[in-house]
């Protein structure tokens, strides 16, 4: 067995460390997957059709997201909620941001049906103002296109 490397003479160097690059990679590919596929299952788990506009674009998500239903019903970042919780869930992300020791500007991010009531959608937008948000925007797809 002079071939082997279990154990022969020439063996006598210990590994020094451990290449854990490959470890990164694949950990960072599968938070990125995570992410994206997290989003996408909140967003389908509110039912609004979006309008269309020439002008959307594929977003990230937001600190606070906003949905207004066809029927009215409120959904703040995916959870059923009322108007009252939308100035809570504001200083909740204040929290997170103050703790994270990162100065980040809120940022609202609002998504309304097509059908939906209008008066629910700016009591919505009224309420994120209200609580400092100044920074809102409004959630759209790009229009379908057909080729003549």
């Amino acid at each position: 067995m002079s071939g082997s490397s279990w154990g022969g003479a020439g063996d006598d160097e210990l590994i020094g460390g451990v290449n854990i690059t490959p470890i990164v990679d694949v950990c960072l590919t599968l938070l990125v997957v995570f992410i994206v596929t997290a989003s996408q299952v909140v967003n389908r788990s509110m039912p609004v059709n979006l309008p269309k506009a020439a002008s959307a674009e594929s977003s990230p998500p937001s600190i606070i997201n906003i949905a207004v239903a066809r029927n009215g019903d409120l959904f703040v970042n995916g959870a059923a909620a009322q108007l009252k919780d939308i100035a809570r869930e504001v200083e909740a992300a204040r929290a997170r941001a103050a703790s994270s020791g990162v100065e980040a500007r809120l940022a609202g991010f609002v998504s309304a049906d097509v059908d939906a009531p209008y008066g629910r959608f700016a009591e919505a937008v009224d309420q994120l103002r209200v609580a400092g948000v100044s920074d809102i925007a409004l959630d759209t797809q790009p229009p379908t296109t057909t080729t003549p």
